[in-house]
């Protein structure tokens, strides 16, 4: 399966409320961050035909629509092939397209394994 990496608007993402409880002072302290230093890691979508998923990230839409952020950065997954999308083809292609920083990256991966 291909994987993308990609701007998308906002306004084409939905925030599945069901699959999680919102924690405000969290959500607070969380915009707050974004507001002075941006969104920095890439949302997780999956292409589900009409509609894309979001696997990981929901978080990240509520405040970029919170702060009307007009685009967020994400690699999508689908089954398509898009000849005018970047494809990611290894980790060190995710990383050299995203220009995260060492720490950046040494800080998302440790998030993630705990």
């Amino acid at each position: 399966m291909p994987v993308y990496y990609v701007d998308i608007p906002v306004s084409k993402l939905k925030i599945n409320i069901l699959k999680r409880r919102i924690n405000k002072e969290y959500l607070a302290d969380f915009s707050e961050r974004v507001y002075v230093s941006g969104i920095k890691y890439p949302i997780i979508l999956r292409d589900k035909g009409t509609d894309l998923e979001c696997l990981l990230g929901n978080t990240r839409i509520q405040v970029a629509i919170m702060l009307k952020i007009p685009t967020i950065s994400c690699l999508l997954i689908t089954n398509k092939y898009y000849k005018d999308l970047k494809r990611v083809e290894s980790f060190e292609d995710f990383i050299s397209q995203t220009k995260l920083t060492d720490y950046d990256i040494q800080r998302g991966l440790l998030k993630a394994i705990l």
